[in-house]
């Protein structure tokens, strides 16, 4: 037997057991460092809001959208029934949405060098069967973009890229026992 087949043959022997006790005992094992307590099934996410007066108009909505397909492909939770509330819940606004700049230019034209694009999304997380869990916070983000573009060049991918990150620290958050 050839080296990779030996490989092979002790992943086997390691993994089937934790499967075996998984199913006897009803025990999630992941290895994403999520811990959902087994008798979580369901979540709900309310439609955040965009508090923040800017940006685009449909933010809070993609928001909502990206958090919800976010759980669906990282747990194997199910959406809760139209118009009920999940085992755990999700609801929030959109706090923050500001343009600062970084780095000033030098010369005679002052251009900023560095602009950034800060967004604050603040969820309040309700753990149904563990209160202790449950949280109310704030998560914020940025995107550094050059100061010749203006944020609309730039808008659709800082968007994209600060909340991928704000949906990945509130999930760890929420799910993750750090």
């Amino acid at each position: 037997m050839n080296l990779t087949n030996k490989f092979k043959h002790y992943k086997l022997l390691i993994l089937l057991p934790l499967v075996v006790i998984s199913a006897c005992t009803g025990v999630r094992f992941t290895f994403s460092g999520v811990n959902i307590d087994p008798r979580i099934k369901t979540f709900s996410i309310e439609p955040y809001v965009n508090e923040a007066g800017d940006g685009p108009a449909t933010m809070a909505f993609q928001f909502t959208d990206d958090f919800t397909q976010y759980v669906l492909r990282n747990t194997s939770l199910l959406p809760a029934e139209q118009g009920q509330k999940g085992d755990i819940e999700f609801s929030g606004a959109i706090t923050g949405y500001r343009v600062t700049p970084v780095s000033p230019g030098g010369g005679e034209t002052q251009q900023t060098q560095q602009q950034r694009l800060t967004i604050t999304v603040k969820t309040n997380f309700i753990n149904n069967y563990d209160d202790e869990k449950s949280f109310e916070q704030g998560f914020s983000f940025f995107y550094d973009f050059s100061g010749n573009q203006t944020v609309q060049s730039v808008e659709t991918e800082a968007i994209d890229v600060i909340f991928e990150q704000i949906i990945y620290d509130t999930f760890q958050k929420a799910l993750a026992d750090w």
